[in-house]
């Protein structure tokens, strides 16, 4: 609608502004200026402009007691009709609006309530192939599918209920459906499942046919999946699923608190996991491609007293680290170091958070491989070292 209005007020603004010397506006046979009040004062019937060259008429308005009220009418330069609409007292489109091809095809057609579009809305190519239907009420489009030239659906959008006739099969009004959608090209681009216009299932897929994409309901959680292309063949890169959710989201919302969170490596195996619980992460675990345990978190408490406690392994899976942390990722309490034979290398101690959640080393203690303590110091504030006497083991 926007788009038409804004052609119309081009049409308006060439014949007010003179840009086109050659257009003509005449009443019943007389030549009228359709910018100048005073010329169309009182006046009730059609005002029509023409191309003073070649004759060909180019606008027609209907005038109501010196208003444009009514219908009005637009060609091209050859005299054929483009697009027609009426107006109201407040010059907005009131019922039919309609767009047409050179060929005189029907290119567009709406209906419009005080400039607004209502009810049904259809597209066509010129070889009169519908391209487009969408239906609109309340201000937004509730049902759309589109078409390529071989009458192949590119993209649907459905309602909870009916609206037009064409949207009960594909939107799974008459139960579930599945409906394979195209490129322009004709090639397949994915798949959706509808039932009783909700949208059950998405699938997309790359130009060379393996899924790239996908979107379900399992379990009544969304979830979301990312695919790779790997030697032809498509691999889950990404899981994301999410809590269940109230109100209920539409299936391709990619917002709302996760129940889980997956990523895979290239040939499928999993490397990274992450748990939520009421909307936030309370567990990280990673892998080596090898499918050795690479790393796990844990995480409890909530905001300032948030701890996280985490264990990190070398390529064979050997514990070589343990650290607990605060939200702001500092270190606290016990930080454990160790040897490649599974004893202690090193215990470093920090105090409790304290200004700004800073955090400061107050001891360490350090181990051999044997497991003979070799140090065991007091870290001073200043960050020098007051290594104990006595306590070494001989």
């Amino acid at each position: 609608m926007q788009r038409l209005s804004a052609l119309l007020l081009l049409a308006l603004g060439t014949c007010a502004t003179g840009a086109h010397a050659n257009i003509r506006c005449e009443f019943n046979g007389k030549s009228v200026n359709p910018s100048n009040g005073a010329e169309t004062a009182g006046l009730t019937g059609l005002l029509r402009c023409r191309d003073e060259n070649t004759g060909q008429l180019q606008r027609e308005q209907e005038l109501k007691d010196g208003k444009y009220l009514g219908r009005e009418r637009f060609f091209d330069r050859e005299g054929k009709l483009t697009r027609e609409r009426s107006v109201n007292e407040r010059g907005n489109s009131q019922g039919r609006v309609a767009e047409f091809w050179p060929n005189g095809q029907l290119k567009r057609e709406e209906f419009a309530e005080n400039g607004g579009t209502v009810g049904a809305v259809r597209r066509f190519d010129a070889n009169g192939r519908p391209e487009r239907l969408s239906f609109h009420a309340a201000g937004q489009e509730q049902f759309a599918i589109e078409y390529n030239a071989a009458g192949q659906p590119t993209r649907l959008q459905c309602p909870r209920a009916s609206v037009l006739p064409e949207d009960r099969k594909p939107c799974g009004l008459e139960g579930a459906a599945d409906t394979l959608l195209y490129t322009g090209a004709g090639t397949r681009a994915g798949q959706v499942r509808y039932d009783q216009g909700r949208l059950l299932l998405s699938t997309e897929w790359t130009s060379d046919g393996v899924v790239a994409q996908q979107m379900l309901y399992e379990e009544g959680r969304r979830v979301h999946r990312s695919f790779f292309t790997e030697g032809g063949k498509s691999v889950l890169r990404e899981e994301r699923i999410f809590a269940p959710d109230e109100p209920q989201r539409f299936l391709r919302d990619t917002r709302g608190p996760l129940h889980s969170l997956r990523r895979f490596g290239s040939t499928g195996q999993l490397i990274e996991q992450h748990g939520y619980a009421n909307g936030r992460e309370v567990l990280l675990e990673r892998w080596y491609l090898n499918g050795a345990a690479r790393e796990r978190s844990t995480m409890t408490g909530n905001g300032e007293a948030t701890r996280i406690q985490r264990e990190l392994r070398d390529d064979e899976g050997r514990l070589r680290r343990r650290e607990l942390l605060t939200a702001e990722q500092f270190p606290t309490g016990a930080q454990q170091q160790f040897h490649a034979n599974g004893r202690m290398a090193q215990e470093d101690r920090y105090t409790a958070p304290y200004a700004r959640g800073r955090t400061r080393l107050e001891a360490r203690r350090q181990w051999d491989e044997s497991g003979k303590l070799m140090a065991d110091d007091t870290i001073l504030e200043d960050g020098s070292r007051q290594r104990k006497a006595g306590g070494l083991d001989s």
